[in-house]
């Protein structure tokens, strides 16, 4: 089969990117009650044709990620980079199964869209042969095979699945500004975020430097050199980030509410603004990814307004953690 080129993908994203979701649609959706929300999803066919209620609309999503995923494999014409953000599907049925084999069979959720089918990775983790796997992969799960052997630890899992992603996209992001900056803000976002969490639990900077991502722009000796320091000390070592102002906005935020998902909050929308510029264009890929993050941006959406609705939380929930959506200024 041909590979795709770009006047293909742009003249399919054109006509896919009709069925996003708009801005004002779901802020409407936000607003009203759990059923306008339904009826809104069923008027555009939502996950397909089938009703959606409140039974049914978790399925519904996951049915909408599942033909976006396959929409972004068929229309790429650089499946090496969309694969980049594909992968992440990926690296979480890797923790999942892992962790399913080591205790038993528990129940982990499985997450649509990835490069690999289930079965193909259900038999990697059942046979523990992993050269299918891009190499960091393949060294991650060698290595737990082996760590496993002597300790259970499903913290490890996730830890070392996360770092071992994320360097691999770093190192197939070189070359290419906006992913190399998109793997970069990732990082320092959620290393960051790391610092935190583990200063909100009274840990130490040996547990630190234990669970941080491979470095973005913030290097992980800064980061467990502030550690034992005041707050503020955060600050000063940003300027090596490239989304410096971001986590400045999203700090400032969370110093003011309290709320440590300012963060994320900052993280998601800066991450999806560094595509909404190329949104348009007809010769990269750009749009291709910005296509996928807005599926799954919207998506994320939908689940929180649904659960937030169906538990009767208040709206002022949904507004806290309602983040830019594709194309949103």
């Amino acid at each position: 089969m041909p590979q795709p080129s770009y006047s293909y993908a742009s003249a399919r994203l054109s006509a896919l990117s009709t069925r996003l979701l708009d801005p004002q649609t779901v802020r409407r959706m936000a607003d009203g009650t759990l059923a306008d929300a339904l009826r809104t999803l069923q008027d555009v066919r939502y996950g397909g044709s089938g009703e959606i209620d409140e039974t049914n609309a978790e399925q519904m999503i996951e049915q909408e990620m599942r033909s976006a995923m396959e929409e972004i494999r068929e229309v790429s014409p650089n499946p090496k980079k969309t694969d980049l953000f594909l992968l992440h599907a990926d690296v979480q049925n890797l923790k999942a199964l892992l962790k399913s084999r080591l205790l038993g069979g528990a129940d982990y959720p499985w997450a649509d869209g990835g490069i690999y089918s289930k079965e193909t990775l259900a038999a990697m983790v059942k046979d523990q042969t992993y050269a299918e796997l891009p190499e960091a992969l393949q060294d991650a799960m060698r290595f737990l095979e082996k760590q496993l052997q002597i300790r259970i630890d499903p913290q490890l899992i996730s830890v070392t699945l996360d770092q071992a992603y994320l360097r691999h996209a770093l190192e197939q992001a070189k070359g290419d500004a906006v992913l190399l900056q998109y793997f970069k803000a990732l990082a320092d976002f959620d290393n960051v975020l790391t610092y935190l969490r583990v200063r909100a639990m009274g840990g130490s900077k040996e547990m630190l430097d234990d669970l941080l991502l491979p470095a973005g722009g913030i290097q992980k000796k800064e980061l467990t050199d502030t550690f034992d320091l005041s707050f503020e000390s955060l600050n000063k070592i940003l300027d090596s980030s490239v989304c410096r102002e971001m986590l400045l906005r999203g700090l400032n935020a969370m110093q003011r509410t309290g709320n440590i998902g300012e963060i994320e909050k900052a993280r998601d929308n800066y991450l999806i603004s560094l595509f909404t510029p190329h949104r348009y264009e007809t010769n990269s890929i750009y749009p291709v990814i910005g296509y996928y993050l807005a599926k799954e941006r919207e998506g994320r959406a939908i689940r929180l307004i649904v659960t937030a609705k169906h538990n009767r939380l208040p709206d002022s929930v949904i507004a806290e953690r309602l983040v830019t959506l594709y194309g949103e200024r």
